[in-house]
This record gives C-alpha cells, sequence and structure tokens, in this order.
C-alpha cells in the first residue's frame, strides 16, 4: 500500500505514518491518536516516553536502551508542519526489534524515501530502523511503549 500523506488506510489507498499506527495498534484494541504529535503526546502522558539524546548517532547509543519491540519511536524534521502542532513531531513508526539472520533492527511504517538493506521503500511495510546523522534535518526524538500494550513475559 503506497505512502498517502493524510491518508487513512486501505479504502482510502494509503496510510500515512501515523495513520498507519493508528491503524495497526486499533487491531489489537487499542485507540491511539490520530497524529504523530498526537501520539507523542499520549506516550508521554503515560509515562512510556523516553527521550533520545541529541548526540545520538546510531541504535548503540545508551539512550536507545530501552527501546523494545512494539514501541512507537518518534522523529522531527522529517518535513516542515504548517498545522501549528507542538511538539514539531513529524514521524512515527513502531520499533519491531533485531533480526535474527543478522542482528539489523528493524521497524514498521508508512514512508516515502526510507529503506529496506539499501533499497529505498514507498508504502507501509518494514524498514531498516537507523537514527539520522547529524547532517541531516530530521532527528530521533523519543519513543515509547503505547498505552495498553502488553508485553509476554
Amino acid at each position: 500500500m503506497p505512502y498517502k500523506y493524510g491518508g487513512n488506510g486501505p479504502k482510502d489507498g494509503g496510510f500515512d505514518c501515523s495513520r498507519a499506527m493508528h491503524y495497526i495498534l486499533h487491531k489489537v484494541g487499542i485507540n491511539p491518536p490520530h497524529t504523530s504529535s498526537d501520539q507523542f503526546l499520549w506516550v508521554k502522558k503515560n509515562a512510556q516516553l523516553h527521550m533520545v539524546a541529541n548526540t545520538a548517532k546510531d541504535t548503540e547509543d545508551k539512550s536507545l536502551a530501552d527501546l523494545k519491540p512494539g514501541d512507537l519511536v518518534f522523529w522531527s524534521g522529517t518535513y516542515v508542519p504548517t498545522d501549528g502542532r507542538t511538539p514539531q513531531i513529524t514521524h512515527v513508526g513502531m520499533f519491531l526489534g533485531y533480526e535474527k539472520k543478522d542482528g539489523r533492527p528493524v521497524m514498521i511504517n508508512a514512508t516515502n524515501g526510507r529503506s529496506y538493506r539499501g533499497k529505498k521503500g514507498n508504502g507501509f511495510g518494514v524498514y531498516d530502523f537507523r537514527v539520522p546523522s547529524s547532517k541531516s534535518k530530521s532527528r530521533t526524538v523519543g519513543y515509547g511503549t503505547p498505552p495498553g500494550l502488553v508485553r509476554k513475559k
């Protein structure tokens, strides 16, 4: 399914990032807010948010040490929002964990431009999880467990 800014899912011909997370979580009985910024505030309000250090260069950074499969990950700077949102969170994805075959971190989200194993994608799917370089306009801001998500012990 292709990436579609403002897209609500299959009936709308595509997802944007936040609606993709809404769709996934709604399927398991969780009802998150609709925008990435509001999802960030929702996780924060429920004391689940971990902030990522501005100095983080890769997924080995200690500020990402508590990242777990199922956590929502939030970015800023992927585009310039014009809707007055505060905070200016512009992207969200869900961390899936580390691939068994080689230990690479992966996530699921809807995007136009991220890649998996070097192949650029457009749409809803699995992508490499990377911390943006210091030269990028975007940055990983934080992550946290969606309220209501129960982890297996």
